[in-house]
């Protein structure tokens, strides 16, 4: 049987990505007590799967091909640009979010779809914890399934 460490690289990334969407479902269904499918077609939440999938990325081509290869800086360079951005830039956004969803809420007479927009509004649904579990998801995957034989 030939080895994962042999498969191309989108391919092992593209599984790692399958794999932080059930690992997610998996902890979203249980934490509910429902199942939680809605989960499956979102990035943010716990592991980040735009993070999953650049550390893998990123873990695939230093084991690959080095650190002093271009495909290794331009595989850090985007891995560190969405990180400053998830972490730094969504600050702003989940603050307005936040102040949004506290007027929805204290709304007496908003109608029957207040709450469901306020749920919407929610400012706790992306965290950099989620972020960082999902770095680590995605260069635990690398190192674990992209080894090539000698």
């Amino acid at each position: 049987m030939e080895s994962m460490g042999n498969w191309p690289i989108w391919v092992i990334v593209l599984l790692c990505g399958a794999f932080a969407q059930i690992a997610k479902f998996a902890i979203y269904s249980v934490t509910n007590r429902r199942i939680a499918l809605s989960v499956l077609g979102q990035s943010h939440g716990l592991p980040s799967l735009p993070t999953a999938l650049l550390a893998c990325l990123l873990v695939l081509t230093v084991m690959r091909v080095g650190w002093y290869a271009g495909e290794t800086g331009f595989a850090l360079i985007i891995a560190v640009i969405f990180v400053h951005d998830t972490v730094k830039l969504r600050v702003m956004a989940s603050r307005q979010r936040e102040v949004l969803y506290r007027l929805v809420v204290s709304l007496p007479d908003a109608g029957p779809l207040h709450l469901r927009v306020a749920d919407y509004l929610d400012p706790r649904v992306h965290h950099p914890a989620h972020v960082v579990f999902g770095g680590v998801l995605g260069a635990l995957f690398a190192l674990a399934f992209g080894w090539q034989p000698s």
